[in-house]
């Protein structure tokens, strides 16, 4: 297997100068020579990212003062994403402290040939790329390396580092529903004969497998989403974590039952974003982002079902949860 390309001892390239700065004044590197600056690729849609947000944070609050500048670089995955209103937003509405940087035609992903979300680069104080990091984990060992590359920098007295919580990497890893998108471009469906961008009924009454949705009702499958005009998704799943990037299009909001093996959510095992109406779990759909349908206490199989609004715009799911430190039967 052919290992993944690190930017590991590059002189850091320089941002581009005409990038918008959400919540900062432009920043350089050639500025911050001297410093110590960690760059993170993220997306605001992406589960992997803000997974590990609440980590980058916590070393923007420690470190700030001994001389880390993070920098999150925001490239888009989907065209929403590159909307500096939607992202500022995001950025607002997550409590991000440190610079955030729109990269909307990926101008710095290029420079650093990056391809991953999330992905995480310290420079050193010379401009030198010293550590480079792809995905979730290994917490621990990226705080190691900051406070040493800080303290190479002349910082003092670092506060003890915590072991990671093993959220990442559990004793026991069961198999989840891998990455689903529903745009013609990257999905797979179930359905023979998804028309691409034209509005059609759908009538399928086959079962949902094979981790590929099945579609119901009016729909037009467009490149990166697939739009209801009335209509429901099925997909079967293996996850403890279910979540959806939605949008309502061109409706200020559109309402999304969700059920679970012909039934509402239970309460125990909704996400965040579901609500309960008389006999309904809801999703209220008001803005371009991930919506956390289920996070159950344990890994389980069923069959997803969403009964869309009309106007709402699927993009993909993400599943997660798969993990466990203790494995009980």
């Amino acid at each position: 297997m052919a290992s993944r390309p690190s930017n590991i001892g590059v002189n850091a390239p320089e941002f581009p100068a005409n990038l918008s700065w959400l919540n900062s004044k432009p920043l350089s590197l050639k500025k911050l020579k001297g410093q110590v600056v960690l760059i993170d690729f993220w997306t605001y849609s992406c589960v992997n990212c803000l997974r590990t947000l609440s980590h980058v944070q916590k070393w923007h609050k420690t470190y700030a003062e001994k001389g880390l500048v993070i920098i999150g670089v925001h490239t888009p995955e989907f065209a929403f994403e590159s909307d500096a209103r939607n992202v500022r937003q995001a950025v607002d509405d997550l409590g991000i402290g440190y610079p955030v940087v729109l990269d909307a035609k990926y101008e710095v992903w290029n420079l650093y040939a990056n391809h991953w979300w999330p992905r995480k680069l310290l420079i050193d104080k010379s401009g030198k790329v010293v550590y480079d990091h792809i995905g979730e984990g290994d917490y621990a060992k990226t705080e190691e390396v900051i406070q040493r590359t800080l303290v190479a920098a002349g910082a003092k007295r670092m506060p003890k580092i915590a072991p990671d919580d093993g959220t990442t990497n559990g004793d026991v890893c069961l198999p989840i529903t891998p990455e689903t998108y529903l745009g013609y471009e990257r999905g797979r469906y179930l359905n023979p004969n998804v028309d691409a961008r034209q509005k059609k009924m759908y009538r399928d009454g086959r079962r949902a497998r094979d981790d590929r949705p099945v579609l119901e009702g009016t729909w037009k499958v467009m490149g990166e989403y697939a739009e209801s005009f009335g209509g429901s998704l099925r997909l079967p799943y293996m996850a403890g974590e279910v979540n959806v990037v939605m949008d309502p299009g061109t409706h200020d909001a559109v309402e999304v039952e969700v059920w679970r093996n012909g039934e509402p959510v239970p309460h125990a095992a909704a996400g965040d974003d579901v609500s309960f109406m008389q006999r309904a779990s809801v999703v209220h759909v008001d803005a371009p982002r991930m919506y956390r349908l289920m996070n159950a206490p344990t890994h389980e199989e069923g069959v997803l079902e969403l009964r869309v609004g009309e106007g709402a715009r699927l993009y993909a799911f993400t599943f997660g949860g798969g993990c466990y430190s203790h494995f009980t039967v």
